[in-house]
């Protein structure tokens, strides 16, 4: 789109909602620069914020319904899961009190993993593949 003017009437969404969204996100990106440890808010891998969703980076700003955007339809869907079944060594699913479950084996996602909060991409990859292979030798 040329401009955002182009965007909103496509959608049907009026200017002035995104106008003020600009307007408040360029003044919250304002004061992160402006003083990035004071702001009430915790921001996402430690520190403060000035966002309430603690985002601590801003770029390419300001934002301008002026300005050309490129916009993509994005579909959401599950990716990864965190979390999973608690296993042993040998991929053997735990239950309570941290006993086997007989004849049931957990491998990447299925299995609890060490990424906490978050994960890097491509990481998963290793949970697939060491313990899938874990799991298919301690099953055999």
């Amino acid at each position: 789109y040329a401009n955002m003017g182009e965007f909103a009437k496509e959608y049907g969404i009026p200017l002035s909602n995104i106008e003020a969204t600009f307007k408040a996100y360029n003044e919250i990106a304002d004061k992160q620069t402006k003083d990035p440890e004071n702001g009430p808010y915790e921001a996402y891998g430690g520190g403060k914020s000035w966002d309430k969703w603690g985002k601590k980076f801003f770029h390419n700003l300001p934002l301008e319904t002026s300005d050309a955007f490129h916009v993509a339809i994005v579909t959401p869907v599950i990716h990864y899961c965190m979390g999973g079944m608690r296993i042993n060594d040998a991929a053997e699913s735990l239950g309570a009190g941290g006993k086997v479950i007989g004849g049931l084996y957990s491998a990447g996602e299925a299995a609890g993993g060490i990424h906490g909060n978050n994960r890097l991409g491509g990481n998963s990859l290793l949970d697939c593949v060491v313990f899938g292979r874990v799991s298919g030798r301690s099953a055999a």
